[in-house]
């Protein structure tokens, strides 16, 4: 019985040695070895980010919480390509060109897809420059490539017997012509931008650019101030064939970036109307103070939204301002619809 099991072992071990037991089984290991390390340590499906920005005017706080937007878009590896979907009538010159040029170099890393919804004018128009490709709506309102210039003074003229200045132009920054020549080189760059951005798919000279005019969505298309009529989703499809990704997610990247920066992010919040904005609980509102049954009936998208600081209201509760918009900054990117004085 002894020799029976020695044999028995000994044929058991020549076959677990041998080669033809051996390849197979280090064969399986090597598999579920590798599914392991590729469930642990391999990247999830790439994602396309969604930048929600509502009808904003852009100027200094504004432009900053964007800006943040746009950087969690470029930093979150898992985001391969990024849909903004903008609604600007436009703002202050340098706050504009900072965000076209933010919204460049985001594209230079991931692809940028512009959606246009309602207005994307004049300051909103020059940021949109900065995607690699862009939709808009039939009735939205695009274009109003220009500059309005407020001449008269960085200072208010108060007392002036009592002011000392250091040189003619020290309060008024220039004499009138001065501030002609200015706006003529801010309206020329303008320009600039929209004719090297779109290059090849502008069918308008710069002198009818300069006009100053608001195209709807399809005259928009034809003239080649944008690429073609869609929605968010067609943003969101576009974005992932120019990332060449086939299979993703979707990020909310306003949820995503008020869940990172929370209530610090205060630029971002603006109180409702009728509400104390003191009295809120960020843990019952979501974010939205003094919000109670409205909510109810809002989307996760609106209820992460981040109110952006110069946003006017969307409702007919928050109706637009009064027309000629007065404007305290003396060189602006803005479209200006009202009544002459």
């Amino acid at each position: 019985m002894l020799d029976r099991m020695t044999e028995i072992m000994r044929t058991l071990r020549r076959v677990l040695t041998s080669w033809y037991f051996a390849a197979p089984a280090a064969v399986i290991l090597g598999l579920v070895i590798g599914a392991v390390i590729f469930f642990f340590a391999a990247p999830g499906k790439p994602a396309v980010g969604v930048i929600n920005i509502p009808f904003t005017v852009i100027e200094d706080n504004s432009a900053f919480v964007i800006g943040q937007h746009l950087d969690y878009a470029l930093e979150d590896d898992s985001i391969k390509a990024v849909v903004i979907a903008l609604s600007s009538p436009g703002g202050g010159a340098a706050s504009s060109e900072r965000l076209y040029i933010h919204t460049r170099r985001l594209r230079e890393e991931k692809p940028v897809v512009i959606v246009m919804h309602g207005m994307v004018a004049s300051g909103g128009f020059m940021m949109a420059m900065g995607g690699n490709y862009s939709y808009a709506l039939p009735s939205s309102l695009v274009g109003n490539v220009g500059v309005v210039g407020l001449s008269g003074g960085t200072i208010p003229p108060i007392f002036p017997e009592i002011i000392t200045t250091t040189g003619p132009n020290k309060l008024t920054g220039g004499s009138r012509q001065h501030w002609v020549e200015l706006i003529d080189r801010l309206k020329d760059r303008f320009a600039q931008t929209v004719i090297q951005e779109r290059g090849d798919r502008l069918r308008m000279s710069e002198e009818e650019l300069l006009q100053g005019n608001l195209y709807a969505g399809a005259e928009a298309v034809a003239l080649g101030l944008v690429d073609g009529i869609g929605v968010t989703g067609d943003g969101v499809e576009k974005a992932a064939e120019l990332a060449g990704i086939g299979r993703y997610d979707i990020v909310n990247v306003n949820a995503a970036v008020f869940e990172k920066f929370g209530w610090r992010a205060q630029l971002s919040y603006v109180p409702q109307p009728g509400t104390d904005a003191d009295d809120a609980d960020p843990d019952e509102s979501n974010g939205a103070a003094g919000s109670t049954s409205s909510r109810d009936s809002e989307t996760p998208e609106d209820q992460y939204r981040p109110p952006l600081t110069g946003a006017l209201g969307q409702e007919q509760v928050n109706p637009l301002p009064d027309f000629p918009i007065e404007i305290g900054q003396p060189n602006l990117y803005y479209v200006y619809t009202g009544y002459g004085h």
